[in-house]
């Protein structure tokens, strides 16, 4: 295909992206030594501070092994672009010479998964705080496992499209065997969420969790619900990590920034002036600061984003 030197993804449409913010979450452990009790900070188990849309180049100095174009079985098709820039969050990413984007197009043409630039760096930043024995949600095009190689174990990946896995699984055990130390990796056919609904009988380091097509608000109580799932298959000190919730968080923080720099009186006609099927999580907002204007919109903030970290 011909160069794209406009800043739009390669494709024309793709997972949605946008930027977030949340507070800063940190969980102490107290021990106790020669009749002292020390404090120590260790990683929560789920860190919605964690930004995985930080800006960094590393993920293009790390190989990986990409999905080859063509048709697949059941619809699916891998197509590819070149190009010399692409929208990368806020910024633009440019190239000294062109570069090869590939897309997993669904039966319905719609992209499934991407490599564009974006997702790298997302999958990279993802990687690089994942260690030990990792449950993967979503295979995609096998980008996360790839540059998590180096700090895993063992992969356990949930892919739950047949043709996906038969189509992306070959690649990733060429990518996970050719190494000085093979990593085992199973991929199984299946939705990660009734693994993480049934009784936890392994447990793991890491959890990362992308199953979502794009990065919505709306999403969110589903989102925590596999979170809040995902926890209790984890090993003591492992992680649960979220594709791109912090950036939905930011979203929302937005949103109620915008809503609540209306007078109080005006507010209950400002939301019903917007679609109601995307407002619902500002109800409680709305209910919350009742008629109060905001003196501290920093700790409103803060509310709203620890309202919406628990949405059920």
């Amino acid at each position: 295909m011909a160069d794209d030197d406009d800043a739009r993804n390669a494709f024309g449409v793709s997972r949605s992206r946008t930027l977030c913010s949340f507070l800063k979450s940190h969980v102490l452990r107290v021990s106790h030594f020669l009749g002292r009790f020390v404090l120590s900070e260790i990683p929560p188990v789920f860190d919605p501070d964690f930004d995985d849309s930080r800006w960094t180049l590393d993920w293009a100095a790390t190989p990986i092994v990409s999905v080859p174009v063509g048709s697949l079985p059941d619809g699916y098709e891998v197509v590819e672009r070149l190009m010399t820039r692409a929208q990368v969050f806020d910024r633009i990413y440019e190239a000294s010479e062109p570069f090869p984007v590939r897309a997993l197009l669904d039966p319905s043409g719609g992209i499934w998964m991407s490599d564009t630039p974006q997702e790298r760096m997302m999958m990279y930043n993802n990687a690089m705080v994942s260690r030990g024995r990792i449950l993967v949600g979503g295979l995609g095009l096998a980008m996360y496992p790839q540059y998590a190689a180096s700090r895993a174990e063992r992969f356990t990946i949930y892919e739950k499209s047949r043709a996906v896995a038969a189509a992306v699984t070959p690649v990733l055990d060429t990518a996970l065997t050719d190494r000085e130390i093979a990593i085992p990796c199973d991929v199984i056919v299946a939705d990660v969420e009734g693994c993480l609904a049934a009784e936890p009988t392994t447990l793991y380091d890491t959890i990362f969790l992308d199953t979502w097509d794009t990065l919505d608000v709306m999403d969110l109580p589903h989102i925590n619900r596999l979170r809040d799932l995902a926890i209790r298959h984890l090993a003591p000190g492992g992680r649960v990590l979220l594709w791109g919730y912090r950036w939905m968080l930011r979203l929302f923080e937005d949103a109620c920034r915008q809503l609540l720099s209306v007078p109080p009186h005006e507010r209950q006609a400002w939301l019903a002036g917007h679609d109601p099927t995307r407002t619902a999580p500002l109800l409680r907002v709305l209910a919350h600061f009742g008629g109060r204007a905001v003196d501290d919109m920093d700790a409103a903030m803060a509310w709203c984003r620890a309202h919406v970290a628990e949405l059920p």
